[in-house]
């Protein structure tokens, strides 16, 4: 028996990186998932992972998924999104708000149209989905919102300092706002058993797109990918979502709170 036996799960920014692993281990633990991104086919995009792949490795290992392109700046496309995933599977249990972009450099540095565009995708897109989701909850008698998050949504704290900042600014303001905005929805549809909850891996995960920012430069003290997130939020998905909701929660806390002490079976990039 699965953790997620029955349950239908949509993931956004699903293509590659920690959308297509929670996807894989949300299969794996009995979930009928919807693989959701932008990217449909290898070669779409310049760095590698799409729909179609994400789908069939699923498949490959017995599991249950089908693909639905979706650009999270348009409420039409969410709209689809929803409406072909009941068609398809009959409800929806659970939505996982991955898809996120990160431009880097310092705010003076930054264009304008970078700020607004990681606003449309990183804040408006998990704002629209989870607006557009609620009926589909609702009707189904409740169900899981799992926003991801970042470390970097903590501050540096106020001065003074002794370095300089990494430029990070934009993404992790983003990131904060999607914490706030969390626990304020988690406070208003608790009554409808629907969990809103935040989820972030504690460390660097070495996914497709860090990869390809990183330009092969090592990314020792990462994890080779981003099963843990996926083992993390399944285990949530299992919780009361009337009590188990409004939480800013870390992989590896989740983990070692259902008892999990040996982590090893996340490897970790050691050069």
């Amino acid at each position: 028996m699965g953790k997620l036996d029955g349950k239908v799960a949509i993931i956004t920014g699903a293509s590659r990186g920690i959308g297509r692993d929670m996807a894989v281990v949300f299969a794996r633990e009995g979930a009928k998932v919807v693989v959701s991104a932008r990217t449909e086919k290898e070669g779409d995009f310049r760095i590698e992972g799409s729909i179609e792949t994400a789908v069939n490795r699923i498949k490959a290992e017995g599991g249950e998924a089908v693909g639905i392109r979706c650009d999270v700046t348009k409420e039409e496309d969410y709209q689809a999104l929803f409406d072909q995933t009941v068609e398809q599977y009959g409800k929806i249990d659970i939505l996982v708000n991955n898809a996120a972009v990160l431009i880097p450099g310092k705010i003076e540095d930054m264009q304008v149209r970078h700020w607004d565009l990681l606003y449309r995708i990183n804040i408006r897109g998990p704002f629209v989905g989870c607006k557009l989701v609620m009926p589909y909850l609702r009707e189904n008698g409740g169900g899981h919102i799992i926003n991801i998050s970042s470390v970097g949504a903590i501050g540096p704290g106020e001065g003074p300092y002794t370095e300089v900042g990494g430029g990070g600014t934009a993404y992790g303001a983003g990131k904060a706002h999607m914490e706030r905005f969390t626990q304020g929805m988690a406070a208003e549809v608790w009554q409808d058993n629907i969990a809103v909850n935040c989820l972030s891996p504690r460390g660097g995960i070495a996914s497709e797109g860090q990869r390809w920012f990183r330009q092969g430069t090592p990314y020792a003290g990462a994890r080779e990918d981003g099963i843990i997130m996926g083992d993390a939020g399944a285990i949530m998905c299992e919780k009361n979502p009337k009590t188990y909701t409004g939480k800013i929660l870390y992989d590896e806390d989740v983990l070692s709170d259902a008892g999990v002490t040996d982590f090893s079976i996340y490897p970790v990039i050691t050069d």
